[in-house]
């Protein structure tokens, strides 16, 4: 997940932040940087050789490719090198890519993909509320034959793969059922760390456990340092908060359960949850006047020195004089050992219902998913979804460092040994402003644990209820 140098993507109402892209178009910082910036490397091309054996095209073909990761550029630039490589290995073959930013791709969707004039391939928003509606109106294909044939289950976990794509074909239950969606590019949640600030502090290593966390914050407190560099004005950074809140206090597998709407309840542990984020603003260990400003703002704080924690996603990487004095790690769980983040794909690659060229299509997601070509997104600063185990060679010979190497290594930690869990909002359509705006109000004062938690309540359970067809 990237965004290119002083740049971040934008929430607007109902977008892409709801799902996990916190990213600010035209931010001014200028410390900010995504991890391309720290490589020296250049643009790296698969290998051709991936997918040779595949069957070429007998006659010219255009394969139209649709993108919604505009605003991304150098994510773009990963693509554009695969698609450079599909070509090569599929002779007659060739890639028309267009890109859309996000908001039109989820607002224009459905109307495209119901109409004539359909890509081939095109990326999807995960949850109820978009990949779910498409899945209900039959507009998107089943991927299980593709999944089967290509073996993606070998290159990306069970879990990955039913966060960003697996529904139920009615559309009603998600992490489970049928494949429908498969990511290139992942994305996590965790603590940016000012190991320089932890030094002074007497603080030597992460917190292991939410305990550890805690008494961090209160020795940065204690010692003139601000504890979490905070930002609510977009609304995300509360929502992840609350979110590994909830996981801390339960288990990485509540929140996933939460998310797919296994229960039209909430589970007590969120009460639990809010009640630490009341007392955490209480005890002072947020910034002061964090209402006024964005996650990405907070992100600019940071980067220049100020605090011992941010919290934000693995796309917010940014570049430092000395990228030694800061390390990115997942946010602790309630039990040492245990690893759990929100992690999940960049936005699904799916095959519409009525794509022209369905089998080309399958061939072109299981190329840019094959991690025999995550070169190509190593060397523009992406984190390849699929785990090669190459990852950390990759990183190293493209001289990519600082918090811009711990987004890709430590994704393929999670992938492989940890938990990787959904963004909470993805739970309804709504959930997004239910929640940033709840616990914004938590957070002032303006509203006790227990109204926060009926606020939430309210919204989860009518759509959980209906969804379940009560």
């Amino acid at each position: 997940m990237s965004n290119t140098s002083a740049q971040v993507r934008k929430r607007e109402p109902r977008s892409r932040l709801r799902s996990r892209l916190a990213i600010v178009a035209g931010l001014t910082v200028p410390a900010l940087a995504l991890a391309a910036c720290s490589s020296s490397g250049g643009t790296t091309t698969p290998s051709a050789s991936t997918s040779a054996s595949s069957s070429a095209a007998a006659e010219p073909v255009t394969l139209w490719v649709q993108s919604g990761d505009g605003g991304s550029d150098a994510l773009l630039k990963g693509y554009a090198a695969q698609n450079t490589a599909f070509e090569a290995a599929h002779p007659g073959v060739t890639v028309k890519f267009t890109v859309k930013n996000f908001n039109d791709l989820v607002n224009t969707l459905k109307l495209q993909l119901s109409g004539s004039n359909v890509p081939d391939v095109t990326q999807v928003n995960q949850g109820y509320g978009s990949l779910g509606q498409l899945v209900t109106d039959q507009l998107v294909k089943s991927l299980d034959d593709s999944s089967t044939k290509y073996n993606w289950a070998s290159r990306q976990s069970a879990a990955l793969l039913n966060l960003d794509g697996a529904f139920s074909p009615d559309g009603k239950s998600m992490g489970s059922g049928s494949l429908y969606g498969v990511a290139a590019t992942g994305a996590w949640v965790g603590l940016f760390m000012n190991l320089d600030n932890a030094k002074k502090l007497g603080i030597t290593a992460p917190p292991a456990t939410l305990a550890d966390l805690e008494a961090d914050l209160a020795k940065a407190k204690d010692g003139g340092v601000t504890p979490l560099v905070y930002g609510t004005s977009d609304g995300g950074t509360p929502i992840w908060l609350i979110a590994n809140l909830i996981m801390a206090q339960g288990s990485p597998q509540m929140l996933t359960d939460i998310v797919n709407g296994t229960s039209a309840t909430l589970p007590p542990e969120v009460l639990g949850a809010a009640q630490t984020m009341k007392k955490w603003a209480d005890a002072g260990y947020f910034s002061k006047g964090s209402a006024a400003f964005s996650g990405n703002d907070a992100v600019g704080k940071f980067a220049k020195g100020d605090g011992l924690f941010t919290l934000n996603g693995s796309w917010n990487v940014f570049a430092a004089d000395n990228p030694a004095g800061f390390t990115l790690v997942p946010f602790p769980t309630g039990t040492a050992g245990t690893t759990a983040s929100i992690a999940t794909g960049d936005l699904p690659w799916s095959i519409p219902a009525k794509a022209a060229h369905p089998d080309l299509a399958a061939e072109y997601i299981n190329f840019i998913t094959d991690p025999a070509n995550n070169a190509a997104w190593v060397a523009n600063g992406q984190v390849p979804a699929s785990v090669s185990g190459t990852e950390t060679q990759l990183v190293a010979d493209n001289k990519i460092t600082g918090v811009s190497a711990d987004a890709i290594t430590k994704w393929s930690s999670l992938a492989k040994d940890g938990t990787t869990l959904p963004f909470p909002d993805w739970a309804t359509p709504t959930w997004y402003d239910t929640i940033s705006k709840s616990a914004q109000s938590l957070e002032a004062g303006q509203m006790t644990p227990e109204e926060f938690v009926k606020a939430l309540q309210d919204d989860y359970g009518a759509f959980t209820t209906k969804r379940m067809g009560g």
